[in-house]
This record gives C-alpha cells, structure tokens and sequence, in this order.
C-alpha cells in the first residue's frame, strides 16, 4: 500500500487521516512555540485543533489530486523563546513530527485491535469499513509523515532541527541549500524512483516497528 499513490477509491480514507494529521501536527508546532514563551500562533488562532485555522488551499488540493499535502505553517518568533533561542526552535520544529508520531502508535493500536471493538459491529457494516479504513490511513499517513518532515530539507522540520542544532557560525552553510529544498522536495513527492530510496525504508521500518509494538 502505497500511502504517496493517488487513489480515487481510498480518497475519503486518506482526507480524514490528513485533516487528522495535519490539524494535530501544526497544534503541536503552535503549542511548543506557546509554552516556551512566544504567542504569536495563539495570537493568530492557530493554538487550536480547528483544521480550518490549519488548512492551505493549494495542499488540500494536492491531498485530493495528488500524492501529498501540506498545511500552513505555524509562524513563530524565536526572540521571545525563554532561554536557549536555537534549542527552542528544535523543540518547536520536532514538536510536530513527534505528534504524528505519538498518532501513529495510536491509529496503530486501534487499527490492530479494531475488531475487539463492540460498538464497530453494533453500528451498520459501511460505518465499521469507513472507521478501520480511517484507522489505517491514519496510522500510515501519520507515520509518512514522520519520515517525510524529519528529512533534512529546507522548509521541513527535519532542516530546522539540523541546522539548529549546531552552532551559530555553521549558519552560512544551510542558508543557501534552503533555496533548492522546495525544488528537492517536489522530486521526492513526484519520482516514485526517489521516493522508493527516501522514503520507504525508514517508512516500512517505522511501520513495522509499530505493528510490533501494538500487537
């Protein structure tokens, strides 16, 4: 199952578990920001799980049409960060990829143990087939993107948390690659051959350490 792979039957599946992912994702972002002292996302109303405070036209739109989306990103103020500002921006950047994490563990175990649950079979069979379907998408997209936002290119997470994790003076060495990242990025998204060598090794290693986990 190919969770980058365009398919009208899994559509309704698949916009769920995004709406799902990315509404908790970019909380995550907003909330890490918020506690270390920066209220800019509160004060724009994006500290909140509503997905219309989250959603972008353009990524809902490549959710539907095409092998990926993406939300809004989360504005955040680094000067207002209570003590270490690049530390904090780590915190900030992993803050969302954890999330997704914690969810795929989550959909994991419920898409595992679906069919211990009463209330999937006292409902009528389409709804139980929708709810699992949610489950699955849930647990792959959540664990996609995982892998997809702690790749190491400008502006996914996985670039901030990298470039601030060393010191100030190795600055000048990661600005410049942030100009090619987004045109790196689209190749990922649209060239099977590269997604097969980025993306699903770690992916298949993350899905199958989940299974175990939640067995």
């Amino acid at each position: 199952m190919d969770v980058f792979h365009f398919d009208l039957d899994t559509l309704l599946f698949r916009l769920i578990a995004f709406v799902i992912a990315f509404s908790v994702h970019e909380w995550a972002h907003a909330m890490a920001a918020w506690r270390l002292g920066d209220p800019t996302a509160k004060e724009q109303g994006r500290l909140t799980l509503n997905p219309l405070a989250h959603v972008d036209p353009f990524g809902l739109l490549m959710i539907l049409f095409g092998p990926f989306g993406w939300a809004k990103p989360v504005p955040f103020n680094a000067l207002y960060f209570r003590g270490n500002r690049r530390l904090g921006i780590v915190l900030v950047a992993a803050a969302g990829p954890l999330s997704n994490l914690v969810l795929a563990f989550v959909f994991g175990w419920l898409a595992v143990h679906a069919d211990r649950m009463a209330f999937l079979h006292a409902g009528p069979a389409w709804l139980a087939e929708l709810v699992v379907n949610v489950f699955v998408y849930s647990l792959l997209i959540n664990a996609a993107l995982v892998v997809f936002n702690l790749l190491p290119i400008a502006p996914l997470d996985g670039a901030k948390i990298v470039r601030f994790l060393f010191p100030y003076k190795y600055d000048r060495y990661f600005e410049p690659l942030e100009t090619y990242g987004p045109f790196l990025l689209l190749a990922i998204v649209f060239f099977p051959a590269l997604r097969n060598v980025l993306l699903h090794p770690p992916l298949e290693g993350l899905l199958a350490l989940i299974r175990l986990v939640v067995a």
